[in-house]
């Protein structure tokens, strides 16, 4: 790392500014360094389920987190991104952790780094092992950020990975293909352990790796319904999770079974479920706020789960305000959501990453997509789109988690 160090006196704000500048906001494979950091802090081994994948990481990792606390389990959930609030990344027991823990792991973190070069991914994930390390929590629900197998968040060795649906996306860094993605996904596994592949057909190449690593692998056999849960093996079907996709169902069961392989009682797990399913909800996933539909899909797999839920729900065409990062694939996901649009408004967005909206309009526009306006923010292209709404339209924000955060602010 670069720059000057930290001072004992530093607000949240001042730690995330200098965490975000230069090289250490980067992208940066590899777990030498964050494993020689982690053994600095001491941190004890604790029940942990990893969930890696390309779509569905959060919902997976956010049912086993509320599950785990309904079984009574103190449980610590880390993901990523954040949508308004750094705390959101991680939390216990579904709450935030405060400014002042995050300052106080930032500074366990720096102490224990000494003179190791850290990402801003790295050095957050280390922070977040070391607030469930102080609130010794019972369960740790970790979400891999990206690929898995040299992600920060593989230095800890799970007891369950979970594998949910497999992407083309991140492919600068993991490959462009499924068959040269699906390794780098199951290198969370570790032999002898359970590894639960969480989606209707798993790619064979994840099966390949997940044999050579010699994992417990799981694929549940499981038969979803519009109106229940089939699970082979378990007494009465199970509840689906409310306004959710068979995909994100899946996904659910996935965490499901990996708190099983922890431990928990099958018969306690079925007691909870119910609760589970009818409260979950997962921010800036398919989000009702007040005309907006909010989503923050940014690949064409996700790109194609949201057409599927405008088209069930007949929300479909409206319009879209969509904003994207460098490195997405703009065109592959502007063609899946076309059908479901009746044109798309593009806006800049709040991040040094972010495709300037007069750019993602003109790529729009060779790839054969109807654009309806440009905007310099979310909150103004919302504007523009209602203004060319029928009164009582949804208007959907979607494309990145900048995006959905933008619109949660200002719109």
């Amino acid at each position: 790392m670069t720059g000057a160090r930290p001072s004992v006196t530093w607000s949240l704000a001042q730690w995330l500014a200098w965490l975000e500048a230069g090289p250490r906001g980067g992208i940066e494979l590899g777990l030498e360094r964050v494993a020689r950091v982690a053994q600095r802090l001491a941190l004890a081994p604790r029940p942990t389920v990893t969930v890696a994948g390309t779509n569905g990481k959060g919902s997976c990792a956010q049912v086993a987190s509320d599950l785990g606390q309904a079984c009574g389990k103190r449980t610590g959930l880390y993901t990523s991104p954040h949508l308004l609030h750094f705390g959101e990344r991680i939390r216990i027991d579904g709450v935030p952790v405060s400014d002042a823990q995050l300052v106080m792991a930032f500074q366990a973190v720096e102490r224990a780094r000494q003179d190791e070069h850290l990402t801003y991914f790295e050095f957050t994930t280390l922070a977040a092992l070391w607030v469930f390390e102080t609130e010794a929590v019972e369960l740790r629900v970790l979400e891999v950020g990206l690929g898995g197998r040299l992600d920060a968040v593989n230095v800890v060795d799970a007891d369950v990975a979970v594998i949910t649906s497999i992407g083309l996306d991140h492919m600068a860094e993991l490959g462009d293909t499924i068959d040269a993605i699906a390794p780098e996904k199951a290198g969370v596994a570790r032999a002898g352990r359970p590894a639960i592949m969480a989606m209707a057909e798993p790619p064979r190449a994840l099966r390949a790796t997940l044999e050579r690593i010699g994992a417990d692998i799981r694929h549940p056999d499981l038969r979803v319904t519009p109106q229940a849960l089939e699970l082979a093996g378990w007494p009465q079907p199970l509840a689906r999770l409310r306004g959710c996709s068979d995909a994100l169902q899946r996904n659910a069961i996935g965490a499901l079974l990996a708190l099983q392989a922890l431990g928990i009682e099958q018969s306690i797990l079925v007691r909870h479920w119910p609760t589970v399913a009818e409260s979950f909800q997962l921010p800036g996933r398919q989000q009702r706020r007040g005309d907006l539909l909010l989503d923050v899909a940014h690949n064409q797999e996700a790109a194609e789960e949201l057409v599927c839920a405008l088209q069930a729900s007949k929300l479909a065409p409206c319009f879209l305000v969509l904003g994207m990062l460098d490195g997405k694939p703009v065109e592959a996901v502007a063609r899946t959501l076309a059908p479901a649009c009746r044109g798309f408004i593009c806006v800049d967005l709040d991040s040094p990453r972010a495709i300037p909206a007069s750019r993602l309009a003109e790529r729009l526009r060779l790839a054969g997509v109807a654009v309806s306006g440009v905007a310099a923010t979310v909150e103004k292209g919302v504007k523009q789109a209602r203004a060319q709404s029928t009164p009582g339209s949804t208007i959907v924000v979607t494309g990145s988690f900048f995006t959905v955060a933008g619109a949660l602010r200002d719109a």
